[in-house]
C-alpha cells in the first residue's frame, strides 16, 4: 500500500468535517427556509459550517455559492426535508483549489419528478481541482422526467457518497469535464479536450467517485446512475446498488471527446421491469470492470463506437472512416480509421493538436474480471464470472472496431480476463479518504502540455 502513495503527499488525522479545510464557526440557519439558508451562507467564511435545522420547507430558487470552502449540513436525511427543482448551485471561478474544498450533507431533496438541476458544480478553471464531497442525501425524485441529479462541470474531482436516489428517469450524476474556451467544441478545441491531455492515472483522485450510494427507478426506461456528456468525463464507481438503473457513457461525437476513464467495480446491478436492457452501456474510454454483481438485465455489458460510420456521419469530428486527422487510422481493413478518437481501448494523456500530428492515442484495452451472478462476485465469495460483453448496435461495424481479438497490429479494445486482474492495477483505498479524514494531496496536471494549432 505504501507503494501506491509514493506519489502522493500522505498526512493522517481525523476530521469531523470537511478535508482541507480549517474548522471555523457554525452558523445555524433560522429555519429551513430558502432565505434563511442562503442568508446563513451568505455570511459563512471559509471553514464554516452552515447548519439547516430539522423541518420541511419548499423552495422556488436554489441556495448557492461562489469560491467558498464551507460545510452546509441539514439534521439528516427525512430530518431535514426540501421541496426543490434547482436545489444548490455551487460555483469556483477562481484557480485556487480550496475552493474546491466544501462538503454538502444530511438532508432529503424531493420533488415529483425530475426536471431540473437538483445540485449544480461548475469548477471549470484553468486546471483541475480536488476535493469536494456530497453525501448521506435522498435524492427523492420518483415521476417520469429527464433532469438531473448531480451536474459536475469541469475537471473537479471529489465524492459522491451514502446517496439515495429515488429517481424517474434522466441521469442521476452526469459530468460535463470541459474546461473554459472548450464551450463551442470544435475539431481544434474539443470540450473535454484539456481531460484528453491528461494521463489515464487509474487506482489516483483524479476522477469523480461514487461509492456507497442506491439508485431506484420505477418508471419505464430507469435512470442513468451516471452519464457523461460535453468532454472528458473520469468517474470511479464502486459499492453502489442499482435497480432498474444502469451506468452509460457517450461516444466522441461532433465538437466533444467521451468519457475518458472508468472504474466500476464491487456494485451490484439489479434489472427490473423499468430497466433490464443492460447495466453498462460505454460508448468510449478505458479502466477496468470487475467484481461487479449483475442480475436481472437482458443482455451483457454493452460497448459502442458511434463515429465508426454507423451514427456520427457529420459534425465538427465526422465519421470515423480513415481520412481524419485525429482518428489512428492504423490500416484495419475491416476497420477504416480504427482507432477511432477516443473509443473503447485507447488510452488519453495527448491533446488533440498532438493526435492530429502523429503522436496517436496509445491502446489501453479495458479490462473485465470477476463479474457475474452471485453476490460473491461483489462481496469477495463464490463468483462463476458469466457477465461477457456485448458489441452490438444492430450493426457488424461495430465488432470490426471493438473487439478481444487482435487487429492487424495485434492490438485488442477489451480484454476477458477471467477471475484475472489487470496486471499492474491497483484501485485507491476504500473508503475514500474524503470519507474516513485521510488527507491525500493528489497529483493534479497544469495545462500546459496543450497544444492548439
Amino acid at each position: 500500500m505504501a507503494k501506491k502513495f509514493s506519489k502522493y503527499l500522505v498526512l493522517l488525522f481525523l476530521l469531523d468535517a470537511l478535508i482541507g479545510v480549517a474548522h471555523g464557526v457554525t452558523i445555524t440557519a433560522a429555519s429551513c427556509a430558502q432565505s434563511a439558508v442562503q442568508s446563513a451562507v451568505n455570511s459563512a467564511a471559509n471553514g464554516d459550517t452552515v447548519s439547516i435545522p430539522a423541518g420541511s420547507c419548499s423552495w422556488t430558487s436554489s441556495v448557492s455559492w461562489t469560491n467558498k470552502s464551507i460545510v452546509v449540513q441539514g439534521a439528516g436525511k427525512d430530518v431535514t426535508t426540501i421541496g426543490c427543482t434547482n436545489c444548490f448551485s455551487i460555483q469556483s471561478t477562481s484557480s485556487t483549489s480550496a475552493y474546491s474544498k466544501w462538503r454538502l450533507t444530511g438532508m432529503t431533496l424531493q420533488g415529483a419528478s425530475p426536471s431540473g438541476t437538483t445540485i449544480t458544480i461548475w469548477d471549470n478553471n484553468d486546471s483541475a481541482h480536488y476535493g469536494w464531497r456530497i453525501d448521506h442525501i435522498k435524492l427523492n425524485y420518483p415521476g417520469a422526467g429527464g433532469g438531473y441529479g448531480i451536474f459536475v462541470g469541469g475537471a473537479t474531482y471529489g465524492l459522491i457518497d451514502h446517496n439515495d436516489w429515488i429517481w424517474g428517469n434522466g441521469m442521476a450524476i452526469i459530468i460535463v469535464a470541459m474546461m473554459n474556451g472548450e464551450a463551442s467544441g470544435s475539431a481544434t478545441v474539443p470540450q473535454g479536450g484539456y481531460v484528453l491531455s491528461q494521463p489515464l492515472d487509474l487506482g489516483s483522485l483524479n476522477a469523480v467517485y461514487a461509492e456507497d450510494n442506491t439508485f431506484t427507478s420505477t418508471v419505464a426506461g430507469g435512470c442513468a446512475a451516471y452519464d457523461t456528456s460535453s468532454g472528458g468525463g473520469r468517474m470511479v464507481f464502486r459499492y453502489n446498488v442499482l435497480a432498474g438503473c444502469m451506468y452509460y457513457d457517450h461516444w466522441t461525437r461532433n465538437g466533444e471527446i467521451g468519457g475518458v476513464l472508468h472504474e466500476i467495480y464491487n456494485n451490484k446491478f439489479v434489472g427490473t421491469a423499468a430497466l433490464n436492457l443492460y447495466p453498462i452501456r460505454l460508448e468510449s474510454g478505458t479502466g477496468v470492470i470487475f467484481n461487479n454483481t449483475v442480475t436481472g438485465y437482458i443482455n451483457n455489458y454493452a460497448v459502442f463506437d458511434e463515429r465508426r460510420g454507423f451514427y456520427e456521419s457529420s459534425g465538427a469530428l465526422g465519421a470515423c472512416d480513415g481520412t481524419k486527422s485525429w482518428d489512428g487510422n492504423a490500416g484495419d481493413p475491416a476497420a477504416p480509421g480504427w482507432p477511432c478518437l477516443g473509443q473503447i481501448g485507447r488510452a488519453p494523456g495527448k491533446s488533440l493538436a498532438q493526435i492530429k500530428a502523429g503522436d496517436k492515442q496509445a491502446s489501453a484495452p479495458i479490462y473485465l474480471w470477476n463479474n457475474g451472478a452471485q453476490d460473491g462476485c461483489r462481496t469477495g465469495g463464490a463468483c462463476t464470472n458469466s457477465m461477457t460483453v456485448s458489441v452490438w448496435d444492430g450493426s457488424s461495424k461495430a465488432v470490426s472496431y471493438v473487439k478481444a481479438t487482435p487487429h492487424p497490429n495485434g492490438e485488442v479494445d477489451y480484454v476477458l480476463n477471467g477471475s484475472t486482474p489487470k496486471p499492474g492495477y491497483t484501485p485507491l483505498i476504500y473508503p475514500h479518504p474524503l470519507q474516513t479524514g485521510t488527507v491525500v494531496t493528489p497529483v493534479l496536471q497544469s495545462p500546459s502540455n496543450l497544444i492548439i494549432q
